[in-house]
């Protein structure tokens, strides 16, 4: 139970039930003050009122008028309350109090809070008891000139008793509306907090499971499509790239360890043999060994650009480039070796949008597609390299040729690293090079795909092979 109270969400919605418990409070104050506050008012309102007729009537007609006047009000029985005190007598000539209130005297002129004791009537008007009142009033004294030595005191009031009742019940309503606010939210607040605590648990649990070296464990989702569903997608997108990369990783060792392996044996074998042998087959050796190092240097340094566009490395080095001007140096760099190997090399533009990217990166992405076809093209005599727009803004580059192509179950694996489809691996290479094109698109939020070069080849022709490469508008975020 500690652990729920010193959870964040219990003390967030503990914070906004004291805001939503002080706001309460604050339009309560302001609805009690509003009510009784114009209440208060007007009761002052009328006594000052009552007290100025009497003024006039006590100056019109004289301390006799106004005796009779006072003991008819106070006949009724209603919320009025009058005295009238001759001075300075103190003999109690009219009204329907037993005795001056001590406030009156303390504040003469003033307005003041008083207890008065009322006789309980019956039905029959016969009196059964006596209860105590509030009430509020003024005193004010009635000369009939300066200089008169007799003067008569006033006391008019108003029964306040039933509204000092309501304000009672009232400000006794709002402070248990504000307790039960407080007690609610604190009791929504466990119950949302352990809710949360749980589902929070149970990514704890699975991120455990993952540290002790389970990486297929993926965190459940509830199917509320709240935001920590939404979280939970995003973590297990996250783990799969993981999962991913580790097996990645896992592969990428075996393979080197399997196609390094024979490399180096022949090597190993060369050396040891170049050193019982004259001069020129030594130096022969030294040859052969200097070309299988190359290799090697090449496999790697794919790896390593692979690793650093996979990391976004390169994603800081982007401008505008122009798509048609790096695909005509790539043709012109690769028609010979085009021509020497039996292959006539096109090249197809039309004008193109601009693209952002590193025009380094997307040269080696055309030189590894051209280098595929060169390689793996094999029974064709045709190889294409077309720019050219695509739909909605976008610009793409593909390279096809009229060789054997690759089956549709096959075109996603290539693009991983080390899948090289000929088995003997009679033809020299890595199995990097489409991955390493992957890796690029990929950095350039383009889209990689492998189709037939040809859909509805006729007798003896082959459907060959054509990779697109689709850029992203340059201005597309």
């Amino acid at each position: 139970m500690l652990r729920l109270f010193r959870t964040t969400s219990f003390r967030f919605t503990l914070i906004f039930v004291l805001l939503f418990t002080w706001a309460v409070g604050v339009l309560g104050a302001v609805v009690y003050r509003a009510s009784f506050g114009a209440a208060a008012r007007q009761t002052d309102i009328i006594i000052d009122n009552e007290l100025i007729v009497l003024a006039d009537l006590f100056g019109e007609s004289g301390p006799g008028m106004l005796t009779r006047v006072i003991r008819q009000r106070t006949a009724w029985r209603d919320d009025s309350i009058y005295m009238l005190i001759g001075a300075p007598s103190g003999a109690v000539l009219a009204g329907n109090l037993t005795a001056l209130p001590p406030e009156a005297v303390d504040t003469e002129g003033g307005f003041f809070d008083f207890e008065f004791e009322r006789p309980i009537l019956d039905a029959a008007g016969r009196e059964i008891g006596i209860e105590q009142r509030q009430a509020r009033g003024k005193l004010m004294r009635f000369r009939s000139s300066s200089e008169a030595e007799q003067s008569f005191l006033v006391v008019v009031a108003r029964d306040i008793a039933a509204r000092e009742d309501l304000r009672g019940s009232l400000a006794n309503i709002l402070l248990r509306i504000l307790a039960a606010t407080v007690l609610l939210g604190v009791i929504i607040g466990i119950l949302f907090s352990r809710s949360l605590l749980g589902r929070v648990e149970t990514v704890n649990k699975t991120a455990r499971a993952i540290r002790a070296g389970d990486l297929s464990r993926r965190i459940p989702k509830t199917g509320a499509g709240d935001e920590l569903d939404h979280l939970s997608d995003n973590l297990n997108s996250m783990l799969d790239q993981i999962e991913q990369l580790m097996t990645g990783m896992r592969e990428v060792s075996d393979n080197i360890a399997h196609d390094l392996r024979s490399p180096l044996t022949r090597i190993r074998n060369r050396l040891t043999d170049a050193m019982k042998s004259g001069p020129k087959e030594q130096e022969a050796a030294l040859q052969a060994t200097l070309e299988e190092t190359e290799r090697m240097l090449g496999t790697f340094n794919a790896l390593l650009s692979i690793a650093r566009i996979r990391s976004g490395e390169s994603a800081s080095v982007r401008e505008r480039i122009d798509l048609v001007a790096i695909a005509e140096e790539m043709a012109e760099l690769y028609e010979p070796a085009a021509q020497e190997a039996g292959f006539e090399l096109t090249l197809v533009t039309a004008p193109s949008p601009t693209v952002k990217g590193s025009r380094e990166l997307v040269s080696q992405a055309i030189a590894n597609f051209l280098d595929n076809a060169l390689k793996y093209a094999v029974g064709g005599k045709h190889i294409e390299l077309r720019v050219g727009p695509a739909k909605n803004g976008s610009a793409a580059i593909s390279v096809s040729d009229d060789g054997p192509g690759i089956h549709p179950d096959d075109r996603q694996r290539v693009l991983e690293r080390y899948v090289r489809l000929e088995e003997s691996r009679t033809t020299q290479g890595s199995g990097l090079g489409l991955s390493l094109a992957a890796a690029i698109a990929h950095a350039h939020g383009a889209k990689l795909r492998l189709d037939d070069a040809n859909k509805e080849p006729a007798d003896g022709e082959q459907k060959g092979l054509r990779i697109v490469m689709v850029f992203p508008p340059a201005d597309q975020k």
